[in-house]
């Protein structure tokens, strides 16, 4: 019994891992860190987003909090399954950046908004050259959200 017993918890525990590669989450890991970087590095005052992502993609594609398939369809142009793919249809910690190029997704993030909040983005695209935000100066909190720089 205890033999089984100890065969379901190691088979219930490595399950946790899948629906998203290691390759997916490190990708992602690596590109919320980078903006972490970046933010920090410019005292929270700005963002370029065409420095994070990799070489391949044109544009950048925000979707906020509690966003689901269709959502994703409507803002991307395409269908993309991003309930599959990430926690953005239930959570409200994160949002969701979306690289693409032409109808396809190259690379997508997870960003946690305490870390710089993109929510007030949500449903818009940016081209590559476009993709620079600044500090939302109307804000009277302490939270950093960020807003299209002009």
């Amino acid at each position: 019994m205890k033999k089984r017993m100890t065969v379901l918890c190691l088979l219930l525990v490595s399950s946790f891992g899948f629906g998203c590669s290691q390759t997916d989450r490190s990708d992602r890991s690596k590109i919320s860190k980078d903006l972490e970087t970046q933010i920090q590095n410019n005292n929270w005052e700005r963002i370029d987003l065409a420095q994070v992502g990799g070489a391949a993609w044109r544009r950048v594609c925000v979707l906020g909090p509690y966003s689901g398939n269709n959502r994703a369809e409507e803002t991307l142009g395409f269908k993309w399954d991003l309930e599959q793919k990430t926690s953005a249809l239930s959570s409200d910690g994160a949002t969701l950046l979306v690289f693409v190029e032409g109808k396809e997704v190259v690379a997508y993030a997870e960003h946690p908004r305490n870390l710089g909040d993109f929510s007030s983005l949500s449903d818009q695209c940016f081209d590559r050259g476009k993709a620079k935000f600044v500090r939302d100066k109307t804000r009277k909190d302490n939270w950093v959200s960020f807003v299209a720089e002009k």
